[in-house]
């Protein structure tokens, strides 16, 4: 029997699954609205990490800036209306914003998180275990609800 398989029979298995994807899925939610409230409120910061990479132009900064935290905001509102979408979704933004950041880390450009508030500062190596394990809440609340959805 598979793992799969043990947490559709099994009825405690299956609630506390349940109750732990909608706790992750709550928290994500909570996280990117967090971070993304942070970058609007430190707008100014947020530009100057994003400048201090060396990667972009002033101008260029100006915009992806604002375009990140729009993103971040869409992400939010389909999260919250589109729940399976919003998942698979913040998986991917996860994984781009992890393969940026280990960019940055290979080519020395790190120096720290400019993600905002308790984030900021942050080494690299703490920084993408967080982004791993965003990525991989998400897309284990993804299979647990499509587990759910299955068993109707």
């Amino acid at each position: 029997m598979t793992e799969i398989s043990k947490i559709k029979t099994g009825s405690f298995r299956s609630q506390l699954h349940k109750g732990l994807s909608e706790a992750i899925y709550l928290f994500l939610i909570f996280f990117f609205c967090y971070t993304a409230a942070n970058k609007l409120v430190n707008l100014q910061a947020f530009r100057t990490n994003l400048f201090k990479t060396t990667l972009f132009s002033e101008a260029v900064v100006n915009v992806l800036s604002v375009t990140v935290i729009v993103m971040e905001i869409i992400l939010i509102l389909i999260l919250i209306f589109r729940k399976k979408t919003g998942l698979l979704l913040l998986s991917f933004t996860m994984a781009v914003f992890t393969i940026y950041i280990t960019y940055l880390r290979f080519m020395g450009l790190y120096e720290v998180c400019g993600c905002g508030g308790i984030l900021n500062g942050l080494a690299y190596k703490y920084h993408f275990y967080i982004n791993i394990a965003l990525m991989g809440g998400a897309l284990y609340s993804y299979v647990i609800l499509n587990i759910r959805r299955d068993e109707k």
